[in-house]
């Protein structure tokens, strides 16, 4: 395997583990800077595995971007709201 593979590949496993960090406990979202890092690494892991599929313009790549990208955006925007109501 290249070298490029593993790390993207690391990036992505690195930036899932720290999604898990996102949690729900006694009727409150509770997340840290580490699930936002999450989020970019696990997109940018994403991509990064994919990139010869995203730069030719691959209709399925670009969804799964999309939806990556969308469900980040929700976990942030919980977070948000999460930290006023707080």
């Amino acid at each position: 395997m290249e070298r490029k593979i593993i790390a993207w590949s690391l990036v992505f496993v690195i930036g899932f583990c720290l999604v898990a960090s996102f949690s729900i406990q006694h009727d409150h979202f509770n997340s840290g800077i580490c699930g936002l890092l999450g989020c970019g690494l696990l997109v940018s892991g994403y991509i990064g595995l994919h990139w010869q599929q995203y730069q030719a313009n691959d209709r399925h790549t670009r969804r799964a971007v999309k939806l990556l990208i969308s469900l980040c955006l929700v976990l942030l925007t919980l977070n948000i709201i999460s930290w006023i109501l707080g």
